[in-house]
């Protein structure tokens, strides 16, 4: 049988959202961004969880300073909820917004980075951007942050130093697939790790 989405070669997999057979290519390609992929779909689950340690594995390879290597991996690995929470911060602000691309994103935690930067040397400045998309989405991201230097028992307290290496790491996702010409979209990326958020931005999309 072919495959129910491309027709041109023979579905190996069940889709649950097609209700036919789809080929593995269609699957990884358009799993969330293009098919309402239910989230207890065993591929898709089993998928993201392939795609998120092969970005990191070779991030990882593509960095030469051992330093920033130790940090990248650090900060993954002991601030997984900082992280995450600030690709949903992303995520939610895209919704809606098509016109959002990679280098907006790109600005934008740059110029939040600055911003705790210049804090961490004892000056409070808040550096901008001449694009307002870009100020938007780096409010949402310093709202995020700023909920964690709250005394909260129920979450991380952070630091401005460690927000300034979260930060210096999502810098580096993002740059990662900026400049690789042979890597996915940045915001496509995240996308694919939240099916439950990104759905609804991407209904349009959904064939």
């Amino acid at each position: 049988m072919k495959c129910v989405v491309c027709g041109k070669v023979k579905g190996k997999r069940f889709c649950p959202a097609k209700n036919g057979q789809i080929c593995p290519t269609c699957c990884g390609e358009k799993r969330v961004l293009e098919i309402a992929c239910p989230e207890n779909c065993q591929y898709l689950s089993s998928g993201l969880s392939y795609q998120l340690l092969k970005k990191r594995v070779s991030a990882l390879q593509h960095e030469d300073d051992p330093v920033q290597r130790r940090k990248y991996y650090d900060v993954h690995a002991n601030y997984p909820e900082i992280m995450t929470g600030l690709e949903e911060a992303i995520i939610r602000f895209g919704q809606g917004l098509r016109s959002l691309r990679d280098r907006q994103v790109l600005d934008s935690v740059a110029l939040l980075l600055k911003t705790y930067k210049t804090e961490q040397s004892g000056l409070i400045y808040e550096h901008t951007s001449s694009d307002p998309i870009a100020n938007s989405l780096g409010r949402d991201l310093k709202t995020f942050l700023e909920g964690h230097r709250k005394l909260d028992q129920d979450q991380r307290f952070l630091k401005t130093g460690e927000i300034v290496n979260c930060l210096e790491v999502l810098l580096a996702d993002i740059e990662f697939h900026t400049a690789e010409t042979d890597q996915e979209s940045y915001l496509r990326f995240i996308a694919r790790s939240r099916p439950d958020l990104a759905k609804s931005a991407s209904a349009n999309l959904i064939v």
